[in-house]
């Protein structure tokens, strides 16, 4: 039986990824005091997991070396049911990289704002204690996936399908258990399901159909997406 291949008629990821305007995942904001500045960044992007810890940098200037400080973080996002939350703290000047965890099923993706309460104390009169509020805007994303059908094959009177959703940077954590779905196309009819299973820890799929089909029949995959990836639909595989 000879297999060919039929190209999706969809944009490829890279071409998309520079047609489409760039998101502005990160968000900074800065604060200034008598005896210190403070700038937060934090870093937006892909969940990568369930819970995904996504780094956040401090940059303390203008501080003496006993001068202490604090930012204590408390995100939110329209639609989540928790307030994700971090805390840093040091003395003087310079810069700090922490992080913030996030999770998909109780924070879920979206434009978060970040309400930063910060504070510098002076170090020997304690009547100089500088509060400071910043507010930080920044986005979580779920993970772009690529769905694949690796095989195609007939036998004993069944047809299986097996291929592989993975995130576009080869992570398998953010699509499994979500769902596939084959769609089958015979020649001259249109697209019927014929059978949908979850994808495995490792990203594989494999769907096996009672019956056989004559050549120039078409396949193609379609993943639901999960709260971590979103859904994607593989190139059209022919027999």
């Amino acid at each position: 039986m000879r297999t060919k291949f039929a190209l999706a008629a969809t944009i490829p990821l890279a071409v998309a990824s520079l047609l489409a305007p760039a998101a502005a995942l990160a968000g900074t904001d800065m604060v200034s005091t008598p005896i210190g500045s403070m700038e937060l960044t934090i870093d937006g992007g892909e969940f990568t997991e369930e819970c995904t810890d996504f780094p956040y940098t401090v940059e303390v200037t203008g501080a003496g070396a006993g001068v202490d400080w604090s930012a204590e973080i408390e995100a939110s996002r329209s639609g989540g049911r928790s307030t994700p939350s971090a805390m840093s703290t040091g003395s003087g000047s310079g810069t700090v990289t922490e992080s913030i965890m996030i999770c998909s099923g109780v924070d879920g993706a979206g434009d978060y704002t970040a309400t930063v309460a910060v504070t510098f104390t002076h170090p020997t009169d304690t009547t100089k204690v500088y509060d400071r509020t910043m507010t930080v805007e920044f986005t979580v994303s779920k993970a772009e996936t690529e769905t694949t059908i690796t095989n195609v094959r007939e036998r004993s009177g069944s047809t299986k399908v097996k291929g592989t959703v993975l995130t576009t940077s080869g992570l398998s954590d953010p699509t499994m258990f979500g769902e596939v779905t084959i769609k089958v196309k015979k020649s001259g009819g249109s697209w019927k399901t014929k059978g949908t299973e979850q994808v495995d820890e490792d990203g594989n799929f494999s769907v096996t159909i009672d019956r056989t089909y004559e050549s120039g029949t078409k396949f193609k995959a379609v993943f639901g997406g999960t709260d971590e990836a979103k859904g994607s639909t593989s190139a059209v595989w022919e027999i």
